[in-house]
């Protein structure tokens, strides 16, 4: 009678290695979770910088081709529909306080263009108009 050499795994082991398997991947899939929400929040914050930057970039425009008194001081709310209605946007246009900056003998205004989406402050760009 010849003896055959047993190969393979029996069940029992294959079982064993599957369960570590299953157990070592249950942290890994915690981290794509957690990832993919990283990712949301960044991709919020960029388009609310972009939105920021669109709008200082339109009064900068509007300095450009009116002149400095066609940005009033004051705040203003605007309406974003389409894609961006759950973001909302505030410019607030002040004269600054002296010393501030501003040079001698010019007159300037502070615009802080803020961008909020659920209630936090996502991007905000703050620059300085000034009239010599």
């Amino acid at each position: 009678m010849t003896i055959h050499e047993q190969r393979g795994f029996t069940l029992l082991e294959l079982v064993m290695v599957i369960m570590l398997v299953a157990l070592a991947s249950i942290p890994i899939l915690g981290q794509f979770s957690q990832a993919s929400g990283t990712l949301l929040t960044d991709e919020i914050i960029q388009t609310a910088a972009q939105l920021a930057q669109e709008r200082a970039e339109g009064l900068l425009a509007d300095r450009r081709n009116t002149g400095y008194a066609a940005v009033p001081t004051g705040t203003i709310n605007d309406a974003l529909g389409g894609a961006y209605s759950s973001y909302s946007r505030t410019v607030t246009v002040t004269s600054p306080p002296g010393g501030s900056g501003c040079a001698a003998g010019a007159t300037c205004k502070e615009v802080v263009v803020s961008v909020d989406h659920s209630g936090r402050t996502r991007a905000e760009v703050t620059l300085m108009l000034v009239s010599y």
